[in-house]
């Protein structure tokens, strides 16, 4: 566990224990903002503001349209993420009130602070997802395809893809582009990355069984294209 990681759990923990649940703070303070950004940022997620309010999701029917049915994602803390793009960060505001509830819930049974900084700094760590992943010397990145939260407990503290992870399938989001990259076989040797949305193919060794093989492999393609 990271140094850096404790002292920011640790200044989140000491805001939630201060906060006053029953006087319904509708703005924060400026000191208050800078940890919950900072806490955030931790996590992996990019925000570019957190306001008050309550983000609401959508119930969906089996065949994957609206009910009309909602519910807060944002159950216990009522702040919502903005991300870099203006707009609502479901993930990181579920994240961010499962934080505020781990906080609140295991204050109330007696849990040392000690105890509850470590648990909020391997959440923290936990919730970093793949580090990007570069495709194109243009800078077209592969990121991680977003985990599903969990249906019970703290649902959106959810394990995140690593580099050991097998690449199969539909294998993350092309950045930016937002379309789904898959994996398909192309040729005798090769297979290609292709995205659903632009069409982009990044071809590389049909070999290739990992996120990590395949930023190594992509990393070592471009480095040869430059000589």
């Amino acid at each position: 566990m990271l140094a850096k990681t404790v002292v920011i759990a640790e200044q989140f923990v000491d805001f939630v224990l201060r906060y006053d649940l029953s006087n319904k703070i509708k703005e924060l303070k400026k000191d208050d903002a800078k940890i919950l950004f900072a806490v955030i940022k931790a996590a992996g997620f990019e925000a570019k503001e957190i306001i008050f309010g309550t983000l609401l999701g959508n119930y969906r029917d089996q065949d994957g349209s609206f009910t009309g049915e909602t519910y807060p994602i944002n159950k216990a803390f009522p702040f919502k993420v903005i991300n870099e793009e203006g707009e609502d960060d479901y993930s990181a505001t579920g994240w961010l009130d499962c934080a505020f509830c781990r906080v609140i819930t295991v204050s109330k049974k007696g849990e040392e602070r000690s105890s509850i900084v470590c648990a909020i700094a391997n959440e923290i760590e936990r919730s970093v997802p793949l580090s990007p992943i570069q495709m194109t010397n243009e800078g077209d990145m592969l990121c991680e395809y977003p985990p599903s939260p969990n249906f019970l407990g703290l649902e959106y503290f959810i394990d995140h893809c690593r580099d050991d992870r097998k690449l199969k399938g539909c294998v993350g989001i092309h950045k930016y582009c937002k379309g789904y990259m898959d994996r398909i076989r192309s040729t005798e040797k090769s297979d290609v990355l292709v995205c659903r949305r632009c069409q982009l193919r990044v071809y590389f060794p049909k070999e290739t069984e990992t996120y990590g093989d395949l930023r190594n492999t992509l990393a070592k393609i471009k480095g040869e294209q430059h000589e």
